[in-house]
């Protein structure tokens, strides 16, 4: 068996090498970019929290719930790391995705990035609305009894009279972090 290979000089590549030249300072965000209020909670979520529990706090839980905190208990949640995990979990496949990309249009950089942004961006959602990363076998921790306790006499245990519906999963017991998922390209 004998093949042949022919090497042929392209006059494509210096248009190739400008056109990514030009667009060297470009970058995709994604996240929660728009919504500040959604976007701080999305970091408490992301690294999880630790704090001693206030005069004010140990008052309200107890007046509002008629649940008794002392001051200065340590209440916690687990970090979740839905964006760090996603991209640990996926970041090979975007890098294809880019160069596929780049390479169907005409090298396109910002067709190119808004490829991977909308990717990454459902990437992201779909850790949200499992729970984890089932790639990875990575599981988030459920909300605790005592998170459950205080949704429930909060009202927010139930969904519409219904009952509870994934109430046990962190994330999604509004939606409100799932839909605030999006990109944006940046230049420079």
């Amino acid at each position: 068996m004998s093949f042949k290979i022919d090497i042929i000089r392209s006059t494509k590549i210096p248009q190739i090498i400008e056109k990514l030249k030009q667009s060297q300072n470009m970058n995709v965000k994604v996240g929660i970019l728009d919504d500040p209020k959604t976007a701080k909670y999305a970091s408490c979520v992301e690294y999880g929290w630790t704090q001693r529990v206030t005069h004010k706090q140990s008052y309200a839980f107890r007046a509002w719930w008629g649940i008794n905190l002392r001051v200065g208990t340590v209440i916690s949640s687990p970090p979740r790391p839905f964006l760090r995990g996603t991209l640990y979990a996926n970041e090979f496949n975007w890098a294809l995705i880019g160069v596929n990309s780049l390479i169907r249009s005409d090298w396109n950089m910002e067709r190119a990035l808004a490829m991977i942004g909308q990717v990454a961006g459902q990437d992201v959602q779909t850790t949200i609305a499992g729970g984890g990363i089932d790639a990875q076998g990575m599981s988030f921790p459920i909300r605790s009894e005592f998170t459950m306790h205080v949704y429930n006499l909060r009202g927010e245990g139930h969904v519409n009279g219904t009952g509870n519906i994934n109430t046990v999963k962190p994330m999604v017991l509004t939606g409100n972090m799932l839909g605030s998922i999006t990109y944006r390209i940046d230049r420079g």
